[in-house]
């Protein structure tokens, strides 16, 4: 399971491959502690009361999204979103493996044209999927997607009811990777986070907070190498990045983050900074929905392994509210540490401390 940690330590992992008091040894050993990814953290919610814990987690935040969809249904939904974002990757991928421009397609949704815009990794790793119908592809991805939902939501030791989360549940409607990206980053391990880069980059920002150094390497050797095998496809890519990233935001009406916006963005790097300080795992995760150029509402998912209340309150669909949650998360941060250091914060009891240690 996620919580019980993937990696070697860094004794351990020094240790398989290097014995003796040799100079290769001793650099074998500094190799090692450097490669070494830390254990896993406890699980988000973890040290809460029981209680309260199953009452809001269990009830009360599952119940608010289930609200959240029947009004989604009695307004109105827009059943062209089902598995949209699949069909724009399948064609992104077999335009390439055609020989034609991949940015240069995408899908109408209600009249408005929608382009492919993922990076040359992502067009190369899905080519080999496009070998089958379209239709085949999208139903294929929206499963995966339910899957890997229900992998990331059983991971998190959460409710499974939590799978109804909307901005999961949206990813997994819209059959967008990112739910995919997610499940790799918490359940798949070292191979799994680096598959997660190549399929979209925004799974490095995590890697980095939680420190999967061997990940990140593979990563960017996979990326290398595609570099090395299809310069074409990157030098056209890069060609045409500028064009890209003025279609996608004009073509999704801007971002949610706070890029863009010097007012929120410059108080949510700051933000950002002073939560590296405290926890640079959480920071890492909320990288990626508070300031990447792109952010559209499913990446809130990615609050998720940081904070279940923190998540819910991004689940509002509403502009520029994962930079704001993050900047309120980050003050409740530095409350929380001042008034443990002023000595008046009440130490957890026996039971509490037990369901830490557990994840539950």
């Amino acid at each position: 399971m996620w919580m019980r940690g993937r990696s070697f330590s860094a004794e351990s992992f020094s240790g398989l491959r290097w014995s003796g008091d040799g100079a290769a040894s001793r650099i074998g050993r500094l190799i090692g502690r450097a490669l070494a990814e830390p254990p896993r953290p406890a699980l988000p919610g973890a040290s809460l009361e029981p209680g309260f814990r199953r009452r809001w987690l269990g009830f009360f935040l599952p119940g608010a999204f289930i609200l959240f969809w029947v009004m989604t249904f009695a307004v109105g939904f827009n059943w062209q979103m089902v598995g949209f974002d699949g069909y724009i990757y399948y064609r992104g991928s077999a335009a390439w493996l055609a020989g034609q421009n991949p940015w240069a397609v995408g899908a109408i949704l209600n009249g408005l044209p929608f382009s492919y815009a993922g990076l040359p990794p992502t067009v190369i790793l899905l080519s080999p999927l496009t070998l089958l119908p379209e239709q085949a592809f999208v139903w294929l991805w929206l499963v995966l997607s339910f899957a890997a939902a229900i992998g990331v939501v059983r991971a998190l030791r959460l409710p499974v009811i939590w799978v109804v989360y909307p901005p999961l549940l949206y990813g997994v409607i819209a059959a967008n990777p990112h739910v995919v990206v997610l499940a790799l980053l918490v359940v798949a391990g070292t191979w799994g986070g680096a598959l997660a880069s190549v399929i979209k980059i925004v799974a490095v920002p995590p890697l980095l907070g939680e420190r999967r150094w061997r990940a990140l390497l593979l990563a960017a050797a996979a990326i290398g190498a595609s570099v090395v095998l299809f310069p074409g496809t990157w030098s056209s890519f890069l060609h045409q990045a500028g064009t890209v990233q003025e279609t996608i935001n004009a073509e999704s009406g801007g971002s949610l983050s706070a890029w863009g916006r010097p007012y929120l963005f410059i108080p949510t790097v700051i933000s950002i900074g002073v939560l590296a300080l405290l926890d640079v795992r959480a920071a890492g995760w909320l990288v990626v929905p508070a300031l990447f150029p792109t952010t559209q509402y499913y990446y809130a998912m990615f609050a998720l392994p940081v904070d279940p209340f923190l998540a819910a309150g991004m689940a509002f669909p509403v502009a520029w509210m994962a930079p704001l949650a993050t900047i309120g998360y980050t003050a409740i941060r530095i409350c929380l540490v001042m008034w443990r250091r002023s000595g008046r914060a009440p130490r957890p009891g026996p039971e509490v401390l037990s369901h830490c240690a557990d994840g539950e």
